[in-house]
């Protein structure tokens, strides 16, 4: 695991954060409003975490695939 978030985790955890304050602080606008708020941010947090990951394998099969060419710059397949 990389050290750093995706902007699309912190985002996500800020709309769940939010979504939980409501839906415990506010009366019936809140049981509407808390739970979609807590459900957006909860995808959104767990898009932005699937990118990170999919960064950090995308940039490993770049060194890869750079440690496999030969010094000439060709790779051989």
């Amino acid at each position: 695991m990389g050290s750093e978030y995706d902007i699309l985790e912190a985002v996500g955890a800020i709309l769940t954060g939010v979504g939980l304050v409501i839906l415990l602080t506010a009366g019936e606008a809140g049981l509407i409003l808390g739970p979609v708020l807590l459900v957006m941010g909860l995808v959104v947090w767990k898009m932005g975490e699937m990118r990170r990951e999919f960064n950090e394998k995308l940039e490993s099969l770049r060194e890869e695939i750079e440690s496999l060419k030969t010094p000439g710059g060709t790779a051989d397949g």
